[in-house]
């Protein structure tokens, strides 16, 4: 028997108040709140890199950057910010820089860091030979060497040049050296003597080498390259690259890198040059006394062709009543 309408609206009446009663429930239940996330740890804070500048920034080793400080130099030249990174990368260099640049600590800074680290052969030779052109230069490049190696220990230094007695040279390369700083041919005189030996060469230096061959050391400088091993670094270092300059370093480096510094000629706005033509002899000594005799004229420099022609002009001068001083 079928339910009538009138029996089945109150229930559904009940059911939809019921289910509105849940509903309500459900929204107005607690929520549990979430679980609070783990504290996340700080990172450290790593320190900052120290900023290095000067000589700290070349690469040296310690020893050598006390020394440099101890002589109070704080900043290295151009020429030595440029040749030294250079030179410890094992670069050979071809350098143009001027007398006064710094050119002699450009050179033996490499040189004394390349002997912080032992030989792999034990002797009594040279690892590292420096040649120039004078005995008075030799003697300033092995006071380099002493004074940027004063902290180093046991490192040799020695000068193989004219002047000096063979006697005296010959004791101390028995005894053995790590620089050897020399002019052209009182070196070969020792190699070909058989009293040094070059195999453990590691570094050869050419200082000043437009003036080596100005002095006529191309042959002297050709036989020593010849009997020193090839698979050395070489830093060339000259004020000018003249054709012959550049034609014996090509002989000499391997993909050398160049380095110009300082080329540009000083000018000294405050000389005066002038050209007097003269006649005869006599008419240039009438000249040079007019020239002396200026009353401007506080002292002078008169260059001869010889010294013999030197002589005869300050005798001929001193009759005449000036003052003179001949340098030979």
């Amino acid at each position: 028997m079928n339910s009538s309408p009138t029996n089945t609206a109150p229930a559904l009446a009940a059911a939809a108040v019921a289910n509105a009663l849940a509903a309500t429930e459900a929204q107005t239940a607690p929520v549990a709140a979430p679980a609070a996330a783990a504290p996340v740890a700080a990172a450290p804070v790593a320190p900052a890199a120290p900023v290095t500048s000067g000589f700290d920034a070349l690469g040296l080793a310690a020893p050598i950057l006390q020394a440099i400080k101890a002589t109070g130099y704080t900043e290295p030249t151009a020429v030595q910010a440029r040749a030294v990174p250079a030179a410890l990368a094992g670069r050979d260099l071809l350098v143009s820089s001027q007398t006064g640049s710094g050119k002699t600590a450009a050179f033996m800074l490499p040189a004394l860091q390349l002997l912080t680290q032992p030989h792999a052969v034990a002797g009594r030779g040279p690892r590292v030979l420096v040649l120039t052109p004078t005995r008075e230069l030799a003697m300033q490049v092995t006071k380099a060497a002493e004074t940027y190696g004063r902290n180093m220990g046991r490192i040799k230094t020695m000068s193989v040049v004219g002047g000096m007695p063979y006697p005296v040279q010959n004791r101390l390369l028995k005894i053995g050296v790590d620089i050897l700083v020399a002019t052209p041919g009182r070196l070969l005189d020792q190699m070909n003597s058989g009293r040094i030996d070059l195999s453990r060469l590691q570094l050869l230096v050419l200082d000043e080498a437009d003036r080596m061959l100005d002095m006529g050391f191309k042959d002297d400088l050709e036989a020593i390259i010849a009997k020193i091993p090839k698979t050395r670094q070489t830093l060339f270092f000259s004020a000018t690259l003249e054709p012959g300059i550049v034609r014996l370093a090509g002989a000499l480096l391997r993909d050398p890198q160049r380095i110009a510094v300082d080329n540009a000629q000083t000018r000294h706005e405050n000389i005066v040059q002038r050209m007097h033509f003269a006649d005869d002899m006599g008419h240039k000594n009438r000249l040079l006394n007019h020239l002396l005799r200026d009353v401007e004229m506080n002292q002078a420099i008169v260059f001869t062709a010889t010294k013999r022609s030197a002589d005869e002009l300050a005798q001929d001068l001193h009759m005449q009543g000036f003052g003179r001083r001949t340098a030979r």
